[in-house]
Parts: structure tokens; sequence; C-alpha cells
């Protein structure tokens, strides 16, 4: 097992408490869309890009093929400027709990942080979380190819910091976001109460991160 050399966080139910808002944000446009909204997709699509989440709506309608990719696209920024309105009044209080305990030893500790978001609104998040000094690299999300769970996102994540993915550990809390983590070559700790398959090791919740307890689960008891 590769040394240790440098931690990657996904944002959405890792480091804020913001998946919440999105799905807010889509409940409503399946209202303006006359789509019943159900508990499966509030399950389902944590994880999932914009036009995936949307697909995934249209899908448990049986209304795959309704709208033109133009029209597609209409929606899902529809979406994200009501996602933008929720962003607009985050605070620091939406981080998760243990997270700024874990983020202040780990910088203490001299581990270099970088985002791996495939969110366009990730710095604005970040900002209102007032993390900024916290996470000074983040992933420009237009310069991704593909989303989660392809492993884009945290390839260009360890390339920020001048690492190997292998040398990395991510944080995920979603299936697809661990499937991206373990393509690029992460060790991944998934924070999840239910079993995450593939993730190398796994906390409950935010509240159960540090950096003894990270590095005991993935086997590593010394950095």
């Amino acid at each position: 097992m590769a040394k240790i050399q440098g931690f990657l966080f996904d944002l959405h139910g890792v480091i804020a408490d913001s998946w919440q808002y999105h799905l807010a944000s889509w409940q409503a446009i399946a209202a303006e869309l006359d789509i019943p909204w159900t508990t499966n997709l509030a399950e389902v699509l944590p994880g999932m890009s914009r036009l995936g989440s949307l697909q995934t709506i249209l899908a448990s309608a049986n209304r795959q093929g309704a709208f033109t990719p133009a029209e597609m696209q209409t929606i899902t920024d529809h979406e994200n400027d009501l996602y933008r309105q929720y962003v607009a009044a985050m605070t620091p209080a939406n981080r998760l709990p243990g997270v700024t305990a874990f983020l202040n030893e780990l910088v203490a500790a001299g581990y270099p942080l970088a985002l791996a978001s495939a969110s366009t609104n990730a710095p604005a998040e970040i900002e209102r979380l007032q993390l900024t000094h916290i996470f000074k690299h983040i992933v420009p999300a237009g310069s991704l190819k593909a989303s989660k769970p392809a492993p884009d996102v945290y390839l260009a994540a360890a390339q920020l910091l001048n690492l190997p993915a292998t040398a990395c550990v991510a944080f995920e809390d979603t299936v697809t976001g661990v499937q991206s983590a373990k393509r690029a070559g992460c060790l991944t700790v998934a924070i999840n109460a239910d079993p995450l398959p593939g993730a190398d090791a796994q906390l409950p919740s935010t509240a159960a991160l540090s950096l003894p307890a990270v590095l005991q689960a993935l086997g590593q008891p010394d950095a």
C-alpha cells in the first residue's frame, strides 16, 4: 500500500450538508414537470450529474425521450438556478459534524488537500462555507470530460497536488463517488451509515473522522 501523501474530498455529503438543496431543487423541477416525487428518487439522485438526475426523474414516469437535448439543457440550467439560490444562503453552519476539526487536523499535520467535486458551484459553496483557506486546490469542473463514476475528477484533484492518485485518500458518500475514486486508484473511505461497495474503508458519518481513525480504518496506523 502506497504511503499516504494527500487527501481528496468530495463536497456534497462529505464537507457540507448540501445534497438536501439539490434534492429540493429537483423536487421543484419534478413538480413543474408533473412527475410524482418518490422516496426512491431521493435515494438514487445523490452523486448523479445534473443530466443523469433529470434522465432518472423522467424515467421514473416513463417519459424518456420527452425532451430534445436543448430542452433538457434548459431544464438542468433551471435546476442549477434554483440550487444557486440555496448556495447563496449557505454558511459555515452547513459544514457537517466533525469536518472542521478533521480538516484542521490534516492541515496541522502538513497534508495537502484538494476538493474533488464535479460541481460548477463548488468554489462558491466553499466560499460560503468559509473554507477557501483550506481548499486552495479545487478541480475546475468545466475541465472534466466525464463525470462520476468516471475517474476524471479524482485524477485531476491528485494532479493539482502533484501527486499520483494512488498516494491519495479520497472521501466519498455515494456509490458513484466510490467508483470514481477507486477507478482513479485512490485509497477510498466511504462515509455512510449504509455499506458502499468497493470502498477500502468505511466510517458511519463525518462525526467519526479523525486522522488516527482514518489511518486505522485503512490499515495504516502510522502515516
